[in-house]
């Protein structure tokens, strides 16, 4: 979910308090209190004007604050040189290696971003957002022990970056739906499922300042009902519905009886490759548990495996779209819970 994520993280993006220079004061300072009222594009003119000073070339925090501003503005690439300057002229500040890090993250360069986190926590162990966006790429690598180590030591140091807690979250149902992907049955690793819930109803309980209420409660609301599901069916099944067509049936999770009618996708919605994902060039499968109702809605998705670039978003958009007839028992609807895969490829 890169928009969401940008507009949530920038509550925790690291902001280093300006120190004053005699030198190119006037739109230096005027730039950062720019930044500081929110007037961003006011911000990014004030500070280009400062940064094309030479007396830059060993101020630091002129170049962080104009990463900050084109990070706001969505400007990702300018905002990773930006940051870059900064590292190159104070490589040992950890802040503006966490900010260089989210950046290469939101420019899906992971391994840059990983380094620069890791850069980051050698220089102060305390540093709860740089084990977040280390996580945060780990779990996009499919690395979800680690991203659940980072997550909690990020919530170790600060109990209240809501942002650690979804990741961890989203880093348990990755492995939940890696391991029934694998074979096990959903039942026998429910567990996580429940894990996965109770840490967003800690985070929704005690977290304070939470950007991040709304679409946790959401998120909670949906693991609620697929946790309830695989609890009380020992025998269901995550059967692959991704490829299904109009003219074929989804085999139903129980074994094969006469009275059960399968479940029979009528029409699957191509998802939408976007902008965001096609600028910053990611690609992958996105992996969902989609809800198909007895009342023959999709009426509640979840994301095992994610993306970012709005890919996620368009995803769910898409499922919700999925036409299909239930599945039946003795001629009465039942719900059932299908896997649902979104592959993106850069278009």
């Amino acid at each position: 979910m890169r928009r969401i994520f940008n507009k949530s993280f920038l509550f925790f993006l690291m902001v280093l308090s300006c120190v004053s220079f005699a030198f190119a004061q006037t739109e230096r300072e005027k730039g950062i209190e720019l930044y500081n009222q929110g007037k961003n594009k006011e911000a990014v003119a004030a500070l280009e004007k400062a940064s094309n000073r030479k007396e830059a070339k060993t101020d630091a925090d002129v170049w962080n604050f104009l990463g900050l501003a084109y990070t706001k503005d969505e400007s990702y690439k300018k905002a990773i040189k930006a940051f870059e300057k900064a590292v190159g002229i104070n490589p040992q500040n950890a802040i503006y290696q966490t900010n260089l890090a989210y950046v290469y993250f939101l420019n899906n360069k992971l391994d840059k971003a990983q380094a620069a986190s890791t850069k980051a926590i050698g220089l102060n162990s305390q540093n709860a957002t740089a084990y977040y966006i280390r996580g945060k790429a780990s779990v996009w690598e499919g690395d979800n022990d680690n991203a659940i180590s980072d997550a909690d030591q990020a919530i170790a140091i600060n109990p209240d970056h809501s942002l650690a807690y979804v990741l961890k979250s989203d880093a348990l149902l990755a492995s939940f739906g890696r391991r029934v992907g694998g074979g096990s049955r959903p039942f026998d690793e429910v567990r996580l499922l429940q894990q996965a819930k109770e840490i967003l109803e800690t985070c929704l309980k005690n977290c304070r300042n939470n950007p991040e209420t709304e679409l946790q409660q959401k998120k909670l609301d949906a693991l609620e009902v697929f946790y309830k599901f695989f609890s009380k069916n020992r025998d269901a099944a995550l059967n692959q519905a991704s490829d299904a067509s109009p003219s074929q049936t989804v085999p139903v999770s129980t074994l094969p009886d006469p009275s059960v009618t399968p479940l029979k996708i009528l029409k699957k919605t191509p998802a939408a490759y976007t902008d965001n994902a096609r600028e910053n060039r990611i690609k992958g499968t996105i992996r969902m548990a989609v809800f198909f109702s007895e009342s023959g809605r999709v009426t509640y998705t979840l994301i095992l495996k994610g993306l970012g670039g709005g890919l996620n978003e368009s995803a769910v958009n898409a499922a919700r779209q999925i036409k299909f007839e239930p599945a039946t028992k003795d001629g009465k609807p039942f719900s059932q819970i299908k896997i649902i895969d979104y592959a993106f490829d850069i278009q």
